[in-house]
């Protein structure tokens, strides 16, 4: 199944137009988590980021993730 990964971060939002093959829900879960963790650590400001991740099929949305980075001074 063609699974499609739209990426939505604290500056921009993109939608995958091409998606790609994954043999299951699963690989397309595991794959997701990864690309959204990634794209945090590189979006990661002093401020704090937050990323949301949906997958969705050609057909209709499947899941969403969110990781949402924060920094907090301590004294």
């Amino acid at each position: 199944m063609r699974y499609y990964f739209d990426i939505q971060d604290d500056f921009v939002a993109v939608s995958d137009s091409e998606g790609t093959e994954y043999g299951s829900l699963e690989v397309a879960t595991r794959e997701a988590i990864v690309a959204v963790t990634s794209i945090a650590r590189d979006v990661f400001t002093s401020k704090g980021a937050q990323v949301t991740l949906t997958v969705r099929s050609e057909d209709r949305p499947l899941f969403e993730m969110t990781v949402r980075l924060d920094r907090k001074e301590l004294d």
